[in-house]
């Protein structure tokens, strides 16, 4: 889990400067999943890693196809759950998603635009019910695009948690 405590802080530094993951750097983060798990339970774990790995990013790709994560949030978090045993993915997942919110509320209070982004919310609401069907979430502020948080910094939050016996 150290090696992976490494890698997602690498992660962060693209993530934060770049708003974007490699993929290399996915790829690694998955190589060594998958080397650790077939180092501890053999052709086993290899198996399961790749099925957790396949099952969060079939669940996560809802958020994705919104506009709610971006592909490399998406990869990072499929290729992290695969560290976690089978009972803790959803803790993984939910504190990492908690870690989410806590620093979105930080940035919207920094940002001053608690008001602006509440006003797109509810009309991306609005539109939602009176459509029936999900459309693209991109919040606007006068012609100018919103960026989102970057979701490296909480995945690393989680890791750490677990890695510090806390779930």
């Amino acid at each position: 889990m150290i090696s992976l405590i490494w890698m997602l802080c690498i992660a962060c530094l693209y993530d934060y400067r770049q708003r974007r993951i490699p993929n290399p750097l996915i790829l690694l983060i998955a190589g060594l999943g998958l080397i650790r798990n077939g180092y501890k339970e053999m052709l086993f774990g290899v198996g399961i890693y790749i099925l957790v790995s396949a099952v969060v990013a079939f669940l996560l790709y809802p958020l994705f196809r919104i506009g709610g994560l971006g592909a490399g949030d998406v990869k990072l978090m499929s290729v992290c759950a695969g560290f976690f045993p089978v009972k803790r993915v959803f803790y993984f997942l939910f504190i990492s998603l908690l870690f989410s919110a806590v620093f979105s509320i930080v940035k919207l209070f920094r940002e001053r635009n608690v008001r602006d982004r509440a006003a797109y919310l509810s009309k991306y609401c609005k539109e939602l019910i009176r459509q029936g069907q999900w459309s693209y979430f991109k919040p606007c502020i006068d012609d100018r695009k919103l960026e989102g948080i970057c979701m490296a910094g909480p995945v690393l939050c989680s890791v750490i948690l677990r890695v510090g016996g806390v779930y």
